[in-house]
Order: C-alpha cells, then structure tokens, then sequence
C-alpha cells in the first residue's frame, strides 16, 4: 500500500518533467532588431519590373541617393535582395535600367556598369571605367534587343558613346566625340541610336545637336543642329529624352514655362505648343512623358505644377505628319499629386495620387475607370503630412470594369509608402538612413542607483541619511504603478510571455531593457527608437531643412533629465524632448564662424555652462561662470594640435599642448567613456596575490602617423596635466587605411594594417608582431610589475598630477607598468568599443564592427588578454585565472556575431548602455545604412532566468512535492507508532 502511493506520487511528478528542454533558450531574434533600410529612392531608378519572363509577380527596383541598389517585394515592404553599389552619397548620378529579356538590372554609378539578376542580386557581369556615366540606355526593340548603350565623359571635353553585350558586358564598339560639346543623353528606336549634345553658343544659352549612330558599328550617319536654344543652367529649365519602341523624342521648355517645343530625333522639325494663357502665369514645374499609341502615333503626356494645383494635359503626335494636337485633360486638382503610367496587357493606364485619393484614367480619354479614398495609417508615428514627390504604379484589370491599383509613393520627406486601392500596406521609413550621432535616454530621469549610493558614501552621516530618505520618498512614489502592474507581472512570470509595450515606464521596464535612443540623420531628421521593443519608432521629426548635396553636420548629442542636446557645427544647438520629440528650444541659426562646437559643463555650483569651442581650439566661457576648480576641457584644432585648457577661473589658461611631431599627422584622440565604472583595484591572481590596475579616469590615446617613415605611434597621456606616460610605435604600418582605438578601465586596444613581410622577423614574437595583415594590439596598465605592489605612489595617501610632490615629481617612476600583445585579425576592423553594465562587475566584451563581414563581433575580454602565456601552455594557476596559451591568430567565432545570419550595411558607429541588471548590456549600432539593436551579456544572464525556464513546471513540481509530503507524512507517522 505505502509503495503503490509513493509510486503514484512519483508518476504525478514525472508530469511535470521535459527532459529535452533547457533552462536558456536562444534568445536570437527576439531581443534584438534590425531596420534594413536603402535609403532615400530617387525617382528616375525607381520602377516596377518583373524578375523573369516567367514571373507572375513584379518587384519594386530601386537606386537610392546612397548608392544601394535593391529589389523591394510589393506585399509587405521587405527587401529581397541589395547591394551597396559605393559608399557615401551617389546625389542622384547613379543609373539603373530593366531588361525585358534578359532576366536584368543594368546599374550605372562611378563609371561602373554592372548588371545584376533581378531575381537573386546576383552580379552577372561588370564593365569598370573611370569616366563619368551621363546616360544609360539598355535596348528594348525589335531590331536589337540584347544590347546596353553608355554615353560617358572624362575630365576633358571628350565623351564616348559604347556598346556593351548584355549577356557578357563586352565591348562591342565604341564612338568618341572630341568635338567639345556637353554630353546630355542616348535614345534608341528602331530609327536608329541617336545621340544628343548641347554646343555651346557665344551667348547665354546652348544649341541642341543630335548624332545618328549606326547601332551595328557605331559609325556616324548624320549629325544635325537644332535651330533652338537650351539654358539649362537654368534650375527653370527643362529637356527631357522619351523613348518608344517605333520613335524618340526630344521634349524641352524655356525657363518662363510658357510654352514647350518637340522635336522627333533623326528629323529638323520643332513642333511648338503654347500652353492656353490662364494657366501660363500659375505653372512651375513641367514633367514629360512619352506613350507609343500605335505605330504611327505617341501620346505626350504633360504633367503641369503650380503652387495650388496638379494638372495633366495629353497631347497627340502623328509621327509621320509631325502633327501635334491636345486630345484631352485631367482634371485640375488641389495640392499636391503625382502621375504614374502603367501598362497591362498593352493598354495604358493613368494612376494620380494625391492625399485624399487614389484615381485610375485610361490615357485615351478623361474617363474616370476608378476611385478610392486613402486609408491613413500612422506606421510607427510617423504622423506627419508630406508632399508626394513621385509615384510608380502597376495596374490589374479583373473584368467588368474592375482594376486592382497598386502604387510606391516616393514622399518628400524620403520615406517609401505602398498603397493597393486606397489602403496603404506598409512604409520604410527611409528617411532614417544615414545616422550621423545617437545617444541614449534614461527613461527614470534620476541618477542610476550606483550614483545615488556614491553621493552617500562621499557624505557625511547627517547628509548621508537625509539623501537615503529622499530617495526612499522617490521610490515610494512608484509604489502604486508597481501595484496596478502586478496582474501583467503575474502573467509573464508564470508563462513567460512578454507584453509588447508602447513606450518605457517604470512599471513595464524592470530590468531596464525598455530604453530609448535619439538619433540625429544628415538629413535633418530626428528619431527615437524603443530599444526593448524591436527598435519600434516612438517619434520623428524635421529638426533642419538641409539643401540638396548637404548634410546636416551634427557634432554630438548629449541627453540629460529627459532633455536631449543636438549640437551642430558652428555652436548652434537644438534642444528637443527626448520622450515626445516637442521642440523646445531652436538655436541652429545662432551658429558663427570660427566656431566648431559647443559643450556644456555640468559641475558648476550653480548651474550648467556651455563653453564655447573654437575652430582654432581656442575655447571661451560667458562672463561671470562659476566653475569648480580643476576642470580641464581637452580641444584639438584644425592643425591637428591637442589642448588641454584648465577652468574654474574667469578666463580659462592653456595646461598643456600635444603636437605631432615632425611629418605626423593625429588621426584620432580617444578618452575613456562617460560611463566606465571599475568594480576592482586590482585583478586577483591564481596564486592569491593581486595585481594593482593603473586606473586613471582621464587617460587619453592620441593616434598618430607618419606618412614619409610609414610608422604608426600612440601616446597615452594624463588629460589633466598633459604627462605621456607611455608609447608605442609601430613601423610599416599601411597608414592610408583606418586606424580604430578604444579606451577602457586600464587598458587600450587599437588596430592597424601591418606590412611587414612574413619573413622579416626570427623570433614567434617577431613573427607574430611583423606579420602583414589586419592586427589588434591590447595594453593593460598596471602600477607595478610586482604582485602586491602599489608602486611609487604605495604609501602616499593623496596625490596630483597638476601638483606633483616630492614622492612623485619623477614622472618617470609614476609611469605605469604594461603588458601589450599582438593578435593577428582576419578582417578590418572600422570601429571599436565596449560593452557596459551597472556596476563593472561583468567582464567587457570588446565590440569590433567588421564592413567586410557586414557583421558586428563581440570578442570576449579573456580571449584578448595581453597575459596569455606566449609559446607555452598554462599552469595551474593561470587556468584558474582564467588565461590559456596564447594563439597568434584571433579567429572570429560564430558566437561573438550578435547579427547572426543578418548582413548589416554602413554601419559606422556603437553605442552601448548598461542595463538594470549587471550581466547585460545594451547595444545601438547605427551609420550610414542599418540600424542595429540588441542585448548581450557578456558571461551569461547570471541573474535573470531565461524564456526556456518552465515557471509552471517549477510550481507544479513544488505543488507535487508539497502534496506528496502531506500523503506521506501520516505514512510514516503510523510506522513509527508500530516501531
């Protein structure tokens, strides 16, 4: 009886048991987030195409501003496949053309050519020039139709006309102009290939001069001047090429808009039409656009812009008689609008987009085929009203007089929308591309617990226990949200399950993993993303109106009590609401010349100051500051000189100045972060005894090169009192390629290109050291070589290095005591930093961004320890130290890629904050492209539990063992009483 409950008991625990689930599940993809991003489309390489001849279904193609040409799928906005085609800016220069019959994309941008599959991204072939690309033209007629045409320019006033195969991207002739005249464009019909060059006049203006080229040689045929004049240094001024398949067309208008003329290339007539004269004075912009009716007529469409209204005018050309006559017009609408053409099933249609709605026209007539109201979605908070720059549509006809519209809406602001029928599908927000600084937003608004706990431990009792109450009123006051919270609390601790929240509190955001960035763009936008909730966007603003070919130059942001700081170039600043993204205070225009920046000292007795920093590095403060003593403001100018300037006086005096010696240039200045706490003096050993860190808040790495002797040096300086305390220098260093440092606790690391031969040392040390390639050098500072040993400075209770005593004066025995080891690095490394958590407790992990790989790396502290035993294996005790022998070679392991499988582009720089929880650490990786944003911890989640743990399991077994207990217990009492 007693065995048949014990077993039944046990059967009833065994329930609750999963022998094949762990307790940490990977968390890859759920705590982190990726915004794939192209940037802004430009609206000539931007077209609906469909992969294949077979394909069902179209892609949306695209080469954005920043050189990245990418395929886009129409249901959902996910992009399929990109490349970057360069890096930086292309301002619209780049090309990109379809292939109907070659399954391509034929792209254009810094005198490449290549050609893609449109389907895969797959590069099928290049052709690499070094002359400027004016026109990309890829034959689409019957006569040839396998074949891409370029038009380029050099540095002198020749231009080339080339003929590339399509299926290789050989050459196959090419024709060379030396005539001086400007370059504008290629056309190609089964009239021949035409092209046209602007000849300058002796007056204002240029004449129009077109070449007819045989396209099976690229002999010239004919050449012939137009009796029309062009300015179009004019921005008024519009010339446009349209192609069809039966005739090419040249369409231009002067700059009073007035009128505009046609002339049919490999023809002198100029056929003129005069727009009717109310509508002369209002129109502002014209846009042209050429349809094949049938084989002897094309329709012109003219779509008219003024301040108020949009309208088309639909003009009809007899190629044969060159007769022109207006057949129709849409109707005039208000505000802004966009026409797109598209064609099904060889008829064409007419899509205009506007605000309100989405409208569908056949272009042979002004009948309305369809109308749909637009279905306003925020996507995000992205709430602002923008302007329609461009539109691309593609057009279903399903029978009985119903289509199914759908259309890629390029807006003024830059981000991308796709609506189907009036009901918009999904935006990318692209205008959030190219992130020039960040800086992260504690959502409580106090000081972290670590700062609370320093200011009592620095004060005296009485002071020290007013603070805690204090504090512990704070705390109080969170009390009732902690309450109203529990129920949810309640239901992730037991399931697991995490609530998607829409924004940071304090109720949802425990373990401090619900923060917010503000990120500033060159394009004079700001943002905020949730951290903790898939990087979701909590607000974007226009922050500055940047022209065309500009950038917004932000110097830094710096985010106090819920207020964040944008500084600029110049000294103007803009000071924004981190949590709503509300203006409150504009000074961009304040900016002056001379001036680089501004930074803001917050130790004053009274109130924050902002001191000015000149170009010259020269700073200024405002009359009357009140600064604490001893503060030092370091300032590098446009000669590369480093300043340390002392404040606290009523004029600032220059301590001390760094110059690079003779033929070196400063490539960088790296300090220590803001946010670097030291949980330990000294790094305890196998053998019980310590080694004393050299920790110095205010070290300084300056990095330097030499480009007559090839040598890399870096200086470690004391910021305060400008004392090197040590050097190294590196010879045949590749100094053209970047040059990455990061500062942190006591030690530096920094990575270089060596050149040294693989030959050219003797020694494993040498070997290692003057090996060419990729190499990351770690220094770890200590004050003394001796265990037990604090130095020199042992015995003294306080010290200054603006003030050196006796004991102290010998700088040269204060310097610090270093260990520094070389690893071999399989790819470059752009940028460096390190994780950060609470307390300093949790080892770094050094975080390295490799463009190469488009991958973001997080090398563990022990793995690059400079103490790793060189050519031996390690004892005992420095196993138990955690060291192991040294390998040369630092391979990337597939663990330390945070990204994963995702390829991650531009990015430039991290960000990392520490988390409410010690093991963990947050991460923000953004640039010119991708934004990037997960969590890691760097030893594991020590103290969280993971998603994997079965809490129900837990209270179930409890439960089990509870009730088995209450069974057994009178069990066993019966026993005994026979005993």
């Amino acid at each position: 009886m007693r065995l048949g409950a014990a077993n039944s008991i046990f059967l009833l625990c065994s329930l609750f048991l999963s022998p094949t689930e762990g307790v940490f599940a990977d968390e890859a993809y759920q705590v982190d987030f990726h915004h794939v991003l192209l940037g802004a489309p430009q609206p000539r390489t931007t077209f609906l195409h469909r992969p294949s001849v077979s394909s069902k279904a179209s892609l949306l193609y695209t080469l954005s501003d920043r050189s990245v040409l990418g395929a886009v799928s129409p249901k959902d906005g996910s992009v399929v496949w990109r490349q970057q085609l360069s890096h930086g800016t292309s301002d619209g220069n780049g090309l990109l053309q379809p292939s109907e019959r070659g399954n391509l994309v034929i792209s254009a941008v810094n005198g490449t050519v290549q050609a893609w599959d449109a389907a895969e991204g797959r590069l099928v072939w290049d052709w690499i020039g070094r002359e400027e690309i004016k026109a990309l033209v890829v034959s689409h007629t019957d006569v040839d139709s396998s074949d891409v045409y370029i038009l380029t320019q050099n540095g002198g006033s020749t231009a080339h006309v080339r003929k590339l195969a399509q299926d290789s991207g050989a050459l196959i002739w090419e024709y060379q102009d030396e005539s001086g005249d400007i370059p504008f464009g290629l056309s190609v019909s089964v009239q021949g290939l035409f092209y046209v060059a602007l000849h300058s006049t002796l007056l204002q203006g240029s004449k129009i001069k077109v070449t007819t080229l045989e396209a099976l040689n690229g002999n010239a045929r004919s050449s012939t001047t137009l009796n029309a004049d062009v300015d179009l240094s004019d921005t008024q001024s519009v010339l446009s090429i349209e192609s069809t398949r039966s005739s090419s067309l040249l369409v231009w208008s002067d700059r009073t808009l007035k009128s505009f003329q046609i002339n049919i290339l490999g023809t002198n007539q100029i056929i003129t039409t005069r727009f009717s004269n109310e509508k002369q004075k209002s129109i502002e912009k014209l846009q042209f656009h050429a349809l094949a009716r049938d084989r002897d007529s094309i329709d012109i469409l003219v779509h008219c812009q003024s301040t108020m209204s949009h309208w088309l005018e639909v003009y009809r050309l007899d190629s044969i008689s060159e007769n022109l006559k207006k057949a129709h017009q849409l109707p005039s609408v208000e505000g802004p609008a966009a026409f797109s053409v598209a064609i099904h099933s060889g008829d064409s249609y007419l899509v205009r987009t506007t605000k309100r709605d989405v409208t569908l026209f056949s272009t042979t007539s002004d009948n309305v085929l369809g109308q749909w109201s637009l279905q306003a979605k925020t996507h995000g908070h992205l709430t602002e009203s923008y302007d329609i720059a461009y539109a691309v549509s593609e057009v279903v006809a399903r029978g009985n007089a119903n289509y199914a519209v759908r259309s890629a809406l390029l807006l003024s602001s830059g981000d991308w929308k796709m609506i189907q029928n009036g009901e918009e599908l999904w935006l990318r927000p692209e205008s959030l591309s190219g992130v020039v600084a960040a800086a992260w937003v504690e959502t409580d608004g106090h000081q972290s617990l670590a700062e609370e706990l320093a200011v009592e431990s620095h004060s005296n009792i009485g002071r020290a226990y007013v603070h805690r109450i204090k504090r512990h009123v704070k705390d109080a006051q969170s009390l009732l949200p902690w309450i109203k919270s529990l129920p949810d609390q309640t239901i992730y601790s037991l399931l697991g399950r995490d609530r998607r929240l829409q924004g940071p509190s304090a109720s949802g955001n425990t373990f401090g993993f619900h923060k917010l960035v503000v990120a500033a763009t060159d394009s004079g936008r700001l943002f905020a993303l949730d951290i903790g909730n898939s990087g979701k966007i909590m607000w974007t603003i226009r922050a500055s109106e940047v022209n065309p070919g500009q950038q917004w130059a932000v110097e830094s942001i710096t985010v106090r009590d819920g207020v964040a700081l944008i500084r600029v170039l110049g000294g103007g600043s803009l000071t924004v609401s981190a949590m709503q993204g509300v203006v409150l205070e504009d000074q961009l225009r304040s900016t002056k010349p001379g001036i680089k920046t501004a930074t803001v000292i917050s130790n004053s007795p009274k109130a924050a100051i902002s001191v000015q920093v000149n170009i010259d590095g020269t700073i200024g403060i405002p009359r009357h500051s009140h600064l604490s003593q001893n503060t030092v403001i370091v300032t590098q100018d446009e000669n590369m000189v480093v300043r340390g300037w002392s404040l606290g006086t009523s004029e600032p005096s220059l301590t001390w100045a760094f110059s690079p010696r003779l033929h070196e240039k400063i490539v960088g200045v790296t300090a220590r972060p803001s946010n670097d706490p030291v949980a330990s003096i000294g790094k305890a050993l196998g053998d019980r005894n310590v080694l004393y860190k050299y920790l110095n808040p205010n070290l300084l790495v300056i990095s330097s090169v030499n480009m007559e002797t090839h040598t890399a040096s870096f200086d470690v300086l004391d910021s305060i009192s400008g004392q090197v305390v040590h050097i190294l220098t590196h010879p045949m260093v590749d100094v053209t390629k970047p040059i990455t440092c990061v500062v942190s606790e006591n030690w530096f690391a920094y990575t270089i290109f060596s050149n040294f031969s693989e030959s050219a040392g003797r020694t494993a040390a040498d070997l290692q050291s003057r090996s060419k390639g990729y190499q990351l050098v770690v220094s770890e500072l200590f004050e003394s070589p001796l265990a037990n040993d604090r130095g020199v400075l042992g015995s003294a209770s306080n010290s200054s290095t603006l003030h050196p005593s006796e004991a102290d004066a010998d700088s040269q025995n204060n310097s610090p005591y270093v260990i520094s080891q070389t690893y071999l690095l399989p790819a470059a490394v752009s940028f460096m930093t390190v994780s950060s958590t609470l307390q300093g407790i949790t080892p770094r992990s050094l975080l390295c961004v490799t463009p190469a790989l488009n991958s973001l790396i997080a090398i563990p502290r022990a793995v690059v320890d400079p103490r790793r035993p060189m050519g031996r294996d390690a004892t005992s005790a420095e196993v138990e130290e955690g060291l192991f022998r040294h390998d040369a070679a630092l391979e990337y392991d597939s663990k330390w890629v945070l990204n994963h499988m995702r390829e991650i582009q531009g990015i430039q720089e991290v960000i990392t904050s520490p988390s409410s929880l010690e093991s963990t650490s947050l991460v923000f990786a953004f640039g010119s492209l991708d934004m990037f944003g997960t969590r890691i911890a760097p030893i594991g989640g020590f103290d969280i539990l993971g998603k994997g743990f079965n809490r129900i399991q837990l209270l179930g077994t409890v439960a089990a063992l509870a009730l088995g207990t209450g069974v057994l217990a009178p069990m066993v009492g019966f026993a005994s009483y026979f005993i």
